[in-house]
């Protein structure tokens, strides 16, 4: 969306100034062409002038956004940096035995983590959750979900 801003703004921009002076590339197309008439010559040079130059700035506008975006992580729930995700890690607090959902295997910090984000705290609540339900809310394969669902159960008889 900026880019095509940007062209539009360069554009009708390089038009008018094309009027009073005379650039290059417009006058190097219809020496080209040999138009000899006045107003066709004026014309086509003003309409190159917008092309080219509107050209190039959009150009450098689109890599110059493109080297600038942020890394994203996508989640269904959230959209949330990976500087989020280990500023949590490093800030979390040790739970008790009885709801540290690093206790299931397979299950890391990290996970634990998106886990949280999803609103399962304790390996009760993971027990009592639907593993497609939280296959969509992290992105986690469903597969491994339904195996951490299976353990919790197992620890919470």
């Amino acid at each position: 969306m900026l880019v095509k801003a940007i062209f539009v703004v360069f554009f009708v921009l390089f038009i008018l100034i094309s009027f009073f002076i005379d650039l290059p590339p417009g006058t190097f197309v219809t020496e080209t062409l040999n138009l000899s008439i006045t107003n066709s010559e004026l014309i086509t040079t003003n309409l190159f002038n917008g092309i080219f130059f509107a050209t190039i700035m959009g150009l450098i506008t689109y890599v110059y956004a493109r080297k600038t975006k942020p890394t994203l992580t996508y989640t269904s729930q959230k959209l949330s940096t990976d500087y989020e995700i280990e500023k949590l890690l490093n800030e979390k607090t040790k739970l008790d035995s009885s709801s540290n959902l690093t206790q299931i295997k397979g299950i890391g910090p990290k996970s634990a983590i998106e886990l949280e984000l999803a609103g399962v705290t304790t390996i009760a609540d993971l027990a009592k959750r639907s593993p497609q339900h939280l296959a969509e809310k992290t992105g986690i394969p469903i597969t491994r979900i339904s195996k951490w669902i299976v353990e919790a159960n197992k620890l919470t008889k």
